[in-house]
C-alpha cells in the first residue's frame, strides 16, 4: 500500500517518510535529507509526475525538499508539484524554498490539498503537534487502490483521525516510546490501537523513537511496523 524510505523520528538514522505510486505518478509523503539519498536511486525517468505531500515544515520532514526540486529540474527535467495541507503552510513553504533556500519559482509547482483534484487525495486532516506550529500540522486521508488510507503525520492525538477509520481501512500512525507533549505516546494510544485493529483496521506504526522497546510492547498484538522499501 505505502512503502517507507525511513520510519524513524527526528533523531533516528533514517527520518520518517513514505511513498506510493498511482498509475505513472510518484507521490512522496514528506522529503527529509535521509530519503533523498534513496529517492535519487529510483528509476525516476519513467515517472510522469512527482508530487510531494507535506505534513508540516519541521526539518526532519522537509529538509531535502529544496534539493529534490533542483534534482528534478536539472537532472530529470520534470518539475515537482508540492502539495501543502493549507494556504498558510503553502506560504511558509514558498518562503522557505525561495527566500531561504534560493530555489527558483519555475523549478516547481505548488498547490494545496483542497485544490489539487487527484483521485488519491481525499483531504488534509488538521492535527495537534508542535505548539510553535499550531494550526500548521496535518495528516492526510488518501485513497489508494480503492482503500481508505489515513496517514497521521506527526501528532499528539488520534482524535482527528478516528471518524475516518473503519473495517478495512489502513492507518499509518506515529508512535513514541518516550513521553512528550508533541508525540503520540504508546501507553496512551495502545488501548485505542488494539481496539481499532480488532475492528478490522490495518495499523502500521511509524516515526519510531525506539523500535526495540516498541516491538516488545506490541509483540502480542496485530500492530505492525511500517514496511521499509528495499
Amino acid at each position: 500500500m505505502i512503502k517507507f524510505f525511513g520510519r524513524g523520528c527526528a533523531f533516528a538514522d533514517e527520518h520518517n517518510s513514505a511513498f506510493f505510486y498511482h498509475d505513472k505518478d510518484l507521490i512522496l509523503i514528506d522529503c527529509p535529507a535521509t530519503s533523498f539519498q534513496k529517492i535519487k536511486k529510483m528509476n525516476l525517468h519513467k515517472i510522469q509526475n512527482i508530487y510531494i505531500l507535506v505534513t508540516h515544515t519541521h526539518g526532519d520532514h522537509t529538509g531535502s525538499v529544496g534539493t529534490m526540486l533542483q534534482y528534478a529540474w536539472f537532472i530529470l527535467k520534470n518539475p515537482v508539484t508540492i502539495v501543502a495541507p493549507s494556504d498558510e503552510v503553502k506560504n511558509d513553504l514558498q518562503t522557505l524554498l525561495i527566500q531561504i533556500e534560493g530555489c527558483e519559482p519555475e523549478w516547481f509547482n505548488i498547490t494545496t490539498a483542497d485544490k489539487i483534484r487527484q483521485n488519491w487525495l481525499v483531504s488534509a486532516i488538521p492535527t495537534t503537534h508542535s505548539k510553535t506550529l499550531a494550526g500548521k500540522c496535518f495528516g492526510y486521508h488518501l485513497k489508494i487502490q480503492g482503500n481508505d488510507v489515513i496517514y497521521t503525520g506527526d501528532t499528539a492525538t488520534l482524535s482527528p483521525y478516528l471518524p475516518f477509520l473503519h473495517d478495512g481501512a489502513y492507518l499509518y500512525t506515529e508512535i513514541s516510546f518516550y513521553k512528550s507533549d508533541v508525540h503520540l505516546h504508546i501507553d496512551d494510544a495502545l488501548p485505542i490501537l488494539k481496539k481499532l485493529s480488532e475492528n478490522g483496521v490495518k495499523i502500521y506504526l511509524m516515526h519510531l523513537d525506539d523500535e526495540n522497546e516498541i516491538l516488545k510492547i506490541i509483540y502480542d498484538t496485530k500492530l505492525k511496523f511500517a514496511p521499509l522499501s528495499e
